[in-house]
């Protein structure tokens, strides 16, 4: 086992209409770094879109397809890793719980959301660690993308 220790704390505040994902992804650019982890986030949202994960006929969990809520929606819980593809653009991986108008509650890998008032977001960025989207062979040769944890070497 590895434990890396180098690490330091972003806030940042969305405030009405701002993209979750877009921002993330700004965010991991304007520090420069290659890995971090959404630690805290609390608000609303405008807009959610989201997907859960099922087994397939041949056994493979697979996403459904993209569902989306309109509306009032309260974040209850966001967690994730934000790391790099292969051509070094920004990967976002974020699953939550969310509270909507009604009460009524869903969950599942988020694709994308608009703030609605205020989203507040802690995020712990390590500069030694990065999250690599990499493809990773499954079942019955199926591939699964992942964020995979790797200790960063600058060059």
């Amino acid at each position: 086992m590895s434990i890396l220790s180098s690490s330091r704390v972003l806030s940042l505040r969305l405030g009405p209409g701002e993209d979750l994902v877009e921002t993330l992804s700004t965010a991991l650019d304007d520090v420069g770094a290659d890995g971090a982890a959404v630690v805290c986030a609390i608000g609303s949202l405008e807009f959610l879109k989201y997907a859960v994960v099922r087994i397939d006929e041949t056994g493979v969990p697979r996403y459904t397809s993209v569902l989306e809520e309109v509306g009032a929606i309260e974040i209850t819980s966001l967690q994730g890793h934000l790391g790099r593809d292969d051509d070094s653009q920004p990967a976002v991986h974020l699953h939550g719980t969310f509270a909507l108008a009604d009460g009524a509650v869903r969950a599942g890998h988020v694709y994308g959301a608009r703030a609605l008032v205020t989203v507040e977001i802690t995020l712990l960025v390590s500069d030694q660690l990065r999250w690599q989207r990499r493809q990773e062979l499954y079942k019955h040769g199926k591939h699964m993308p992942i964020l995979l944890p790797q200790e960063r070497f600058d060059s």
